[in-house]
């Protein structure tokens, strides 16, 4: 579908063993050589409001693409109760889905049909372990933008076997971590620690944390929208993807 100089587009991400996974893609008018995104959804899944920030950025000139790290399965409803929610985190897969997030990088490289420009990840809540995740298991992305996802957790054999903060030190791209002061999911603690480690080995990154606003704060949908500091965090995001440069 073509509007106002956005193509958007549902696709499969072929990951591996003969098996493909959902994705949404938008694009900008002359894509070719844009910068792309890789925007990786909080817990609710590709759903509306991902696609709209992927055509959001398609305006800006940038390209999008959202995996569905799902694969198809159905995620949780914004009505479920809170403790249906979280179950759906206990059970995922990490593993799996950084093997999908490698497999939508090796996508948004190659497989949209122009050249893309550098790669970043930017993640929301569940999205913004991944676009941890991502930018210490593959040297390829350009840059990791973590929105309000999760440091640090107990860990599962399997399906969790290590935190964000575990791998911090192989996170190899810049990286930029916007938080909110009033955040149940995310300690202070577990912030401090990150910049820690990126300082101690003069790692490029820029990690803010917002005192008046609460835990998912740019997604315009949910009560916790902070208008303004949206409106900050997406001038900084988009900077840094347009200019490689953080804030």
């Amino acid at each position: 579908m073509t509007a106002n100089d956005v193509t958007t587009r549902d696709l499969r991400i072929p990951v591996g063993s003969g098996e493909d996974i959902p994705a949404h893609a938008a694009l900008p008018a002359a894509a070719e050589g844009k910068p792309a995104v890789l925007v990786l959804g909080e817990i609710w899944g590709v759903n509306a409001n991902i696609r709209a920030i992927c055509t959001r950025l398609a305006r800006a000139g940038i390209i999008a693409l959202a995996p569905d790290l799902y694969r198809g399965e159905a995620p949780p409803k914004e009505s479920d109760p809170l403790p249906q929610v979280m179950s759906y985190f206990a059970r995922f897969d990490d593993p799996r889905g950084i093997n999908d997030c490698r497999a939508g990088l090796s996508h948004a490289l190659s497989g949209l049909g122009v050249r893309a420009g550098p790669v970043f990840a930017w993640g929301f809540c569940k999205g913004g372990r991944f676009a941890h995740y991502l930018a210490a298991f593959d040297l390829r992305l350009a840059g990791a933008i973590n929105f309000y996802g999760r440091l640090d957790f107990p860990r599962q054999e399997g399906l969790k076997p290590f935190t964000p903060l575990d791998v911090a030190d192989l996170v190899a791209s810049p990286y930029l971590g916007l938080f909110a002061g009033h955040d149940p999911l995310i300690t202070r603690e577990s912030i401090e620690a990150l910049r820690g480690r990126f300082t101690a080995r003069r790692h490029p990154h820029h990690l803010h944390v917002y005192a008046q606003a609460e835990h998912a704060f740019f997604n315009d949908t949910r009560p916790a929208y902070h208008a303004e500091v949206a409106a900050e965090a997406w001038t900084k995001a988009t900077g840094f993807i347009t200019s490689g440069s953080l804030p």
